[in-house]
């Protein structure tokens, strides 16, 4: 199973997803990629969301990146870091659970 590590702090804001629980990926402008989770709260009927600042100018590209990623179907864990290794281009990981 592949999964997703988004991390904006180390140690205190961190989740774990399976890839397949990404439902869709969006770019909301040149500096802000969201993507929509199944939510972690069975109860909850609403997606989760994890929204990424990206340098501006680079969220088509951030996007397509973690499109590929979950396409391929690996069983690895991809981690998506702030200002980390990989995602450089991504500045801060907010992640909002479904309502």
């Amino acid at each position: 199973m592949k999964m997703m590590h988004f991390v904006d702090t180390a140690g205190s804001d961190e989740h774990i997803v399976p890839a397949t629980e990404i439902k869709t990926i969006k770019v909301l402008d040149a500096a802000s990629v969201l993507c929509y989770i199944t939510s972690l709260d069975p109860a909850v009927a609403a997606l989760s969301s994890v929204d990424l600042t990206v340098t501006s100018g680079r969220a088509d590209e951030v996007a397509l990146k973690i499109a590929q990623i979950v396409a391929a179907g690996d069983h690895d864990v991809t981690t998506i870091v702030a200002g980390g290794t990989g995602f450089t281009d991504v500045t801060t990981v907010a992640w909002t659970d479904g309502s």
